[in-house]
């Protein structure tokens, strides 16, 4: 029978019993084993008895059939002396007498004989018997010795998984207390190291309401300078940052066609220049005059070295005004009362270019030729003109800003100015310019596969307000493409 399958105890216990059950299934199995080889040793003994008593009846065999053999010749001869006293006339008796001895003795001899037979057969027949005796001992021997193998293995697997069972068990306790001492040895250093973020919060928190104070102070001391400030500019007339620019308005008020105004930062050089086209029909010295605070804050650009040349569009005749002369910088040849984009005369445009470029020249030339300081911007026809320019310049501007306005059908979108930075704000409620045809021409931007585009459409803003927006869009745009460590100076 094939030992039971190895289950591997889940315990200690239940090893140990199994350990025990096995330990005593060897003895038993030793046992008998023990007892199959004596009984192998015995069979042997016996089967050799057999072998002896077996030669024997084959020896005694063999004599009885020699003097069969030997009595039959004596017969033989016998009978031939026999015939010779019969054929010579002597006389038989004798002759008779010892055939009748020798075939007696013959008769004898063969039942001794057959005798001897039987007892051979039966000898072998012993022997035949004996020797599968003998078979069966050792067979049985066999098996007990691997029986007692096999439970000896098994009794080997057993200590050996419950030496393992046991290794793993020390293992896992030093493992265990391994974990629990990096367990208390990391809640220690949870516990400081939220001790320590607690006083940093502590601190941090300390500091944050000591800046906050001290932002609060410093605004109020700022709100009472800048209140100060507006109060003395409203009472001497001036308007609100006239003081931070050198102000260089045109000279003859009466005409403005041409004339150009400016703005400069006081008390320190230009670092950047914006020239900006004023709306239609307006000027630029109005900016110079009464809105220098849309190119400066004291918040967003409290030291920002701007320059702003301020342009004003010639004087020329409007088509569809009945040729009344006005500050603008082309020709209305319709108005379709911003439904759709105007006709414009491409003369007049013409001339403002070549104009705004000359300008561009002088800026640039003064910036030591660096014209990613230079940027370009203006409002309503203002803005489109600028746009116009900033497209067709030979050169890359810093930067285009524009409010209110649109690109023209008849600007060119070339591909070498796909990286030119161009900043575009319109209002949702604006009648003038509306915005459901003006966002189709920004559109060509995106067919030309311009990357720096940036449009702003704001809600409840038309094409005359609301008050400062144009100021806010201004500030937006400066603080987008001045670096702050430029803008603002420690």
């Amino acid at each position: 029978t094939p030992p039971p399958p190895l289950l591997w105890p889940r315990s200690g216990r239940e090893m140990a019993k199994s350990q025990t059950a096995a330990e005593g299934d060897l003895r038993s199995k030793k046992e008998a084993l023990r007892a199959a080889v004596r009984e192998a040793l015995a069979q042997r003994k016996v089967l050799k008895a057999a072998q002896v008593a077996l030669r024997r009846c084959c020896n005694r065999a063999t004599c009885v059939q020699r003097r069969k053999k030997a009595r039959s010749q004596a017969l033989h001869v016998a009978r031939a002396c026999l015939e010779a006293c019969r054929r010579q006339g002597r006389s038989l008796t004798g002759a008779r007498q010892r055939v009748a001895a020798a075939r007696q003795r013959l008769q004898e001899e063969s039942r001794l004989a057959a005798e001897a037979g039987a007892e051979l057969r039966a000898a072998r027949a012993r022997r035949r018997l004996q020797e599968e005796a003998v078979q069966k001992a050792f067979a049985n021997r066999d098996r007990a010795r691997t029986g007692v193998k096999v439970q000896a293995l098994l009794l080997r697997q057993l200590r050996a998984a419950r030496a393992a069972e046991a290794l793993r068990t020390r293992r896992l306790q030093a493992l265990e207390a391994k974990q629990e001492a990096q367990r208390r040895e990391l809640a220690a250093k949870q516990r400081a190291a939220a001790a320590q973020l607690e006083e940093r919060l502590q601190a941090q928190r300390r500091s944050f309401k000591r800046r906050t104070v001290e932002r609060a102070q410093e605004e109020e001391r700022a709100r009472k300078r800048r209140a100060k400030a507006f109060a003395a500019a409203a009472r001497s007339g001036e308007p609100m940052h006239a003081d931070k620019f050198h102000r260089r308005a045109a000279a003859n008020d009466e005409d403005l066609s041409g004339q150009l105004s400016e703005l400069r930062p006081r008390g320190q050089r230009h670092d950047y220049t914006l020239v900006y086209l004023h709306q239609f029909c307006l000027d630029g010295k109005s900016y110079v005059e009464w809105r220098p605070h849309y190119f400066f804050s004291a918040t967003k650009l409290p030291h920002l070295r701007l320059k702003v040349t301020l342009p004003t569009a010639k004087a020329i005749p409007i088509t569809v005004h009945d040729g009344a002369e006005q500050y603008a910088w082309y020709d209305y040849k319709t108005d379709f009362e911003g439904r759709q984009e105007d006709e414009l005369d491409r003369q007049s445009l013409r001339e403002t270019q070549s104009h705004i470029f000359s300008i561009l020249d002088r800026e640039i030339a003064l910036l030591n030729g660096d014209a990613s300081r230079v940027f370009l911007g203006g409002a309503s026809q203002g803005c489109c003109t600028a746009l116009h320019c900033a497209l067709t310049y030979p050169r890359l501007l810093g930067g285009f800003v524009g409010f209110v306005g649109h690109l023209l059908s008849s600007s060119p979108v070339p591909a070498k100015k796909r990286n030119l930075p161009i900043y575009l704000y319109n209002g949702r409620e604006d009648k003038t310019m509306r915005w459901g045809w003006v966002r189709n021409t920004y559109r060509r931007f995106d067919d030309a596969g311009y990357t720096d585009v940036h449009i702003k459409v704001e809600a409840g803003v038309t094409h005359e307000g609301p008050k400062n927006k144009e100021r806010e869009w201004i500030h937006d745009f400066l603080s987008s493409r001045i670096p702050k460590h430029e803008a603002v100076k420690a």
